[in-house]
């Protein structure tokens, strides 16, 4: 029949194992990101009295009428209207968690922002609740939230600090934040228990031997374990996002957001099916391939920032997580959740190295596996 036939037809094979083993499969798939979810996703969320100084360079009604609503509820702990070169450098020693700057065109009814938001990324579980708080006040004035870089106006933040405009979102809450990284870690290990797993007990069972005496393109073999553990993958990380939803997470972007993230889905799919192929192609023992599935995958998914920024790393480790592919996947998706927009260059650097993760992933996999077959 071909390559594509042949293919198409184990893949069958390999639906059908997965249908006969149905609810197992479904509670494996929900359970994960349930857990994970409910657990992490309302640590930001229960919040309160983050402490706050606050800059106001407009000084007109305006911005006091704003101050004054910041301060309706338990949310934030507003210390001092303060200077920002003292502000900045109470961030940076961390005696406060937040520093609102309002700039001198507040409000500002028009595209231009008016507001400033800066946080420590050590501080991220710590305001949760304060970023969507602030932008929603900051809409009643129909202000605008910066968005990203350092301070327009006076000193800027020492370069120690790290700072955040906002990782989060000023419309969003760490539940958002986590999400987009369980759904790419929930893909990544869907991989892990796709086609890699079945290579070894069809190796077991006597079936890849079968297959091989069968008139058949042996490159089929491959092309379906690759295309059965992407189908998992997507499923196992389809249902993250479900969950997440269901629990109260949002994406900045809208409708138009849902298939950008489910691409990252597919992409980190098909990368770590090539690599459980790998690794599958040179371990005949499913206790042997189960071990060296999660020491890769566990640092990858730990660097990869699905619980707390990158930044927020130690030095000498954070260069790792600029060349692990799950950390531009997971920032990918945050862009759709968190921003509702992808910053300057940052969709072409993501899609970028995901391409060339599975190119690298299907390539080698190809090539190690035949080895094993011929």
């Amino acid at each position: 029949m071909g390559l594509l036939g042949d293919s198409f037809t184990l893949y069958r094979r390999e639906i059908y194992i997965f249908r006969s083993k149905l609810r197992t499969n479904i509670i494996r798939s929900i359970m994960f990101p349930l857990i994970l979810i409910l657990l992490l996703g309302n640590i930001g969320n229960v919040v309160s009295n983050v402490n706050t100084y606050v800059v106001n360079y407009a000084n007109n009604p305006a911005s006091v009428q704003f101050i004054n609503q910041l301060t309706t509820q338990s949310t934030l702990s507003i210390s001092g209207i303060v200077p920002q070169a003292q502000a900045m450098a109470a961030l940076a020693n961390n005696t406060v968690s937040l520093v609102i700057v309002i700039l001198p065109t507040f409000p500002d009814t028009g595209q231009s922002p008016s507001v400033e938001v800066y946080y420590s990324n050590s501080q991220i579980n710590q305001i949760g609740t304060a970023l969507p708080f602030v932008g929603s006040i900051a809409d009643k004035f129909g202000a605008q939230v910066y968005s990203g870089g350092q301070s327009l106006y006076q000193q800027s933040p020492p370069a120690s600090l790290s700072i955040a405009v906002p990782t989060t979102g000023t419309t969003s809450s760490y539940k958002d934040f986590l999400v987009g990284g369980i759904i790419i870690m929930v893909a990544m290990f869907g991989s892990v228990f796709g086609g890699g797993m079945t290579i070894i007990t069809d190796r077991q069972l006597g079936n890849l031997k079968a297959f091989l005496a069968t008139p058949i393109n042996k490159s089929a073999i491959i092309v379906s374990k690759l295309l059965a553990g992407t189908t998992f993958a997507v499923i196992n990380g389809a249902v993250a996002v479900v969950i997440g939803l269901l629990d109260g997470a949002g994406i900045a972007m809208g409708v138009i957001g849902i298939p950008w993230i489910f691409l990252f889905i597919v992409m980190v799919a098909l990368g770590f099916s090539g690599v459980t192929t790998i690794l599958a192609s040179r371990i005949s023992r499913i206790d042997v391939y189960t071990i060296a599935a999660q020491s890769v995958t566990l640092p990858l998914w730990f660097l990869s920032g699905a619980f707390f920024p990158t930044t927020s790393l130690p030095s000498w480790i954070y260069p790792l997580s600029v060349i692990n592919p799950m950390t531009y996947a997971a920032d990918g998706v945050r862009d759709v959740m968190l921003s509702g927009y992808f910053p300057a260059n940052s969709m072409e650097l993501d899609l970028g190295v995901m391409l060339v993760f599975i190119v690298f992933g299907i390539v080698l996999s190809f090539k190690l596996f035949k080895g094993t077959i011929e």
